[in-house]
């Protein structure tokens, strides 16, 4: 076989590099994505190691063992769908809701052994597209709900943004075509390019699932520490928020369901009160500029839960915490933009951005102009580009 001698090596390259995935993921952080992600690595593991046991002098014994051999392949189609899902709606997964999406694939092992028919392998892998067509567009269509999900935690954009996201969920399906277009076609060619293809995706998928199953983690850690009454503490190197939370003076109880109308004075007072707080935390000590503020910290500087203080928000202000903050450091980066000659780097840090492709991304989409198109537009074109 010494037309394949390349896919030999890419099996082998394959197989260390799932076998490394599949340690670090498990290693650390042992949330369900990274328990599901790690799982998906040893079974792909397992199935090149499977195949490279098949290959023969003449690649395949027979067109119909190839077949047979890709149908056994179909153990990861579940797991790819159980990965997307759990990066797209974390938590919604339980043990039977994952066996009923093993099921179908289980009913056509079955048919494929009983009767090992080119017919049931063509029905297997039509079936093997629409399974993917119908992820693929639950997947594109669950990321933005996902997206607004993280938009009421975070503040900056490092988490929310899931362009990458998007792009993995694409990827996986050409590599389902791609292992589709080689099943019916098998070659060491169309092997080779199956292998780069997906270790390329994988790559790519791994670098941003692994910072997702942090991500995932905080949140719930907030939401479990929610549940229980218990403010998250602030982070030690929050020493701002810290001295902000000391200069806030007045003690409100804030229990109160806003879901509900105020029945008494009580309630009323309650809530001016909270809304006085909150005026005074971001127009008087400028907490959003805080690059790292978090619902979580804002909570826990007013002395309330992030589930009220997201109510309040999403209700009162009819936004997310996101925009809600963005919405403050946009309108103190127009201040410095009319009245300073500063960088767009320095005003992107003074504003509380954490970066300045942020900043130029966030500005624009609120002024429909360009920083540097407003600062023209208000007499300040002396400044140096940042």
């Amino acid at each position: 076989m010494t037309g394949c001698n390349l896919l030999y090596f890419l099996y082998g390259a394959s197989i260390m590099f799932h076998l490394m995935m599949a340690l670090l993921f498990s290693y650390k952080r042992r949330t369900s994505l990274n328990i599901y992600v790690s799982t998906l690595m040893l079974v792909t593991v397992a199935l090149y190691v499977k195949n490279l046991a098949l290959i023969g002098d003449g690649y395949y014994d027979s067109a119909l063992e190839s077949l047979f051999s890709s149908s056994i392949d179909l153990f990861t189609m579940p797991l790819y769908a159980i990965v997307l899902i759990e990066a797209c709606r974390p938590g919604w997964l339980n043990w039977w809701r994952a066996s009923l999406l093993y099921l179908p694939f289980l009913v056509l092992m079955t048919v494929s052994l009983a009767y090992p028919e080119p017919l049931v392998f063509d029905v297997i892998h039509i079936f093997s597209f629409v399974y993917g067509v119908v992820f693929l567009s639950w997947s594109l269509c669950e990321v933005p709900r996902f997206e607004r999900t993280l938009m009421e935690e975070f503040s900056y954009e490092k988490y929310i943004n899931f362009n990458w996201l998007r792009g993995i969920i694409v990827s996986f399906f050409c590599i389902l075509l791609l292992w589709i277009y080689d099943s019916v076609n098998p070659s060491c060619e169309n092997d080779a390019i199956y292998l780069i293809g997906s270790l390329v995706v994988w790559a790519v998928a791994c670098f941003f699932f692994y910072r997702q199953a942090r991500v995932i983690g905080i949140v719930k850690a907030y939401e479990s520490a929610d549940s229980q009454s218990v403010v998250a503490p602030l982070e030690a190197d929050d020493e701002a928020l810290a001295s902000v939370a000391t200069s806030l003076e007045t003690d409100i109880d804030t229990d109160t369901d806003l879901s509900g109308t105020p029945t008494d004075e009580q309630s009323v007072q309650q809530e001016a009160a909270f809304a006085e707080r909150m005026h005074l935390l971001f127009e008087r000590d400028h907490v959003y500029l805080n690059p790292r503020l978090r619902l979580t910290e804002l909570a826990a500087l007013l002395g309330t839960n992030r589930t009220y203080l997201s109510q309040y928000i999403n209700q009162c202000c009819d936004t997310t915490f996101y925009d809600f903050v963005n919405d403050y450091r946009i309108h103190h980066a127009k201040l410095l933009l009319h009245s300073t000659d500063d960088t767009l780097d320095t005003i992107a840090t003074k504003s509380g951005f954490n970066s300045l492709s942020t900043f130029r991304r966030a500005f624009q989409q609120r002024e429909g102009k360009s920083p540097i198109e407003f600062r023209a537009s208000n007499g300040k074109n002396s400044m140096s580009n940042g």
